[in-house]
């Protein structure tokens, strides 16, 4: 009995390895882009407050995932995003970095994971009164299914700037999608997130 339960522990972790290790994604080069804050019209019928639209980071990387598995979905992916700001105040000049969890993600379709950086979190790292500059920006993503499987950056791959221990992080700063004002935007370009 003992021996069958091993057996068969055995078996079911080699599927699962075998899964995992099928899985692979072809990630295109992340982008960074200045975008204002959305204007959206609502009939409420109560008077809003109208104030100046403000100015965000926006910080994207589309796609596409693969597996040996017959599955038309995979479960799950993780997209981990690490943003370095070239040009940040001293006190700022950290590795930002952030965690999205995205679910039943179609295989063969290109899908998209973005992050922000808010107004006052822009203000708090470049200064207040400062415009962002996406191209300050040095961006790495990598795609994670129980392991690494895909990754693509803006700038210094060979280094591998993003993976230095001895850099602060900040994990507080970046702000993925569906926490922002764009939530509800583009919805179907997007892969589905865990929240």
């Amino acid at each position: 009995m003992k021996n069958s339960v091993i057996i068969l522990t055995c078996i079911l972790l080699t599927v699962f390895n075998y899964s995992a290790l099928a899985q692979k994604a072809m990630v295109s080069k992340p982008t960074a882009s200045a975008v204002k804050s959305p204007d959206f019209e609502v009939g409420s019928g109560i008077k809003e407050p109208k104030g100046e639209r403000k100015d965000w980071l926006q910080i994207e990387v589309a796609f596409r995932l693969d597996s040996a598995s017959r599955d038309e979905f995979i479960e799950a992916v993780e997209v981990k995003f690490f943003v370095l700001p070239k040009s940040a105040q001293p006190k700022y000049k950290k590795l930002y970095t952030a965690v999205v969890n995205h679910v039943d993600l179609p295989k063969g379709e290109t899908l998209r994971s973005s992050v922000y950086l808010s107004p006052n979190s822009l203000a708090r790292i470049y200064g207040k009164g400062k415009k962002p500059n996406p191209r300050d920006l040095m961006v790495a993503v990598e795609l994670h299914s129980g392991q690494l499987i895909g990754g693509e950056v803006t700038d210094g791959k060979s280094s591998r700037w993003w993976q230095k221990s001895d850099a602060p992080t900040d994990s507080s700063m970046l702000r993925p999608k569906s926490k922002t004002p764009f939530a509800y935007l583009w919805f179907d370009s997007y892969a589905e997130t865990r929240d």
